[in-house]
């Protein structure tokens, strides 16, 4: 029997509240840098060592502004407007991608003093990154957090989690961990040294359930970043984001 997915046209499931308010936009696709997943055959380690990493070119992307959702009281705050609040932010996130057929590589690279990887409810929180992309792939959602006919994918990682997080989400206040255990598939590589989060989530290109978008090569998909600081206080909506890029699937 196929998998029900947790958005449908009439209704969301109910949100285990992450409070990830995400970026997502109404730029065209070609907004912004392209990040290309570099086709190479055979097995590819998870491993920042493995030769695939050197058939893929490396992509800066700026994490530009800082968006405070916390300081703007969080659900009670109102509707969150991402064209028009936030600061601005100077960080960069370098990006790769290789694939090879079967499970596609994203691999980042990150400038970072502090390494936080404990994390509690009231003054110790987890540095992070997440990859957001609509489900439709190229389609025009709300700007954030989609809608429930727009929902949004995410891959996130943070460093005191032992994997990575397929994360749904289809409106303000829907964000969740995807609760069917197929689509928990996701695998990490972590390290942190010299100031340097090196940082690798794979996982395989075809969806495991309707609550996540498959990779499929030819393709090109609308993406977009996220970036916790644990050390300076970055949780949930308060974090540095990206603009709109582009994933081109070799």
């Amino acid at each position: 029997m196929k998998r029900r997915g947790l958005f449908s046209k009439r209704s969301i499931a109910p949100a285990f509240l992450l409070v990830l308010t995400f970026l997502v936009g109404l730029a065209p696709l070609s907004y912004g840098a392209t990040i290309t997943a570099t086709y190479v055959a055979g097995a590819i380690a998870l491993d920042p060592a493995d030769p695939a990493w050197s058939k893929a070119a490396e992509v800066s992307v700026p994490i530009n502004r800082l968006i405070d959702f916390v300081g703007a009281g969080g659900m009670n705050g109102g509707m969150m407007n991402c064209d028009t609040m936030g600061t601005a932010l100077s960080r960069t996130l370098k990006v790769k991608a290789v694939h090879n057929g079967a499970d596609i590589f994203i691999r980042y690279t990150l400038s970072d003093t502090t390494t936080d990887t404990s994390v509690n409810d009231t003054d110790l929180f987890g540095d992070a990154i997440a990859l957001e992309i609509p489900y439709s792939g190229t389609g025009i959602a709300p700007i954030c957090m989609g809608s429930q006919t727009q929902p949004v994918n995410i891959i996130f990682w943070r460093g005191d989690l032992a994997q990575p997080q397929n994360i749904v989400a289809g409106g303000i206040g829907t964000v969740q961990v995807s609760p069917d255990a197929a689509s928990q598939n996701i695998q990490r590589y972590q390290s942190w040294a010299k100031s340097v989060w090196t940082v690798i989530v794979t996982r395989p290109m075809a969806a495991s359930s309707d609550n996540q978008i498959t990779f499929t090569r030819g393709a090109t998909y609308r993406i977009a970043f996220a970036n916790w600081n644990g050390s300076a206080s970055n949780r949930n909506g308060l974090k540095g984001i990206s603009g709109w890029h582009s994933l081109a699937v070799q």
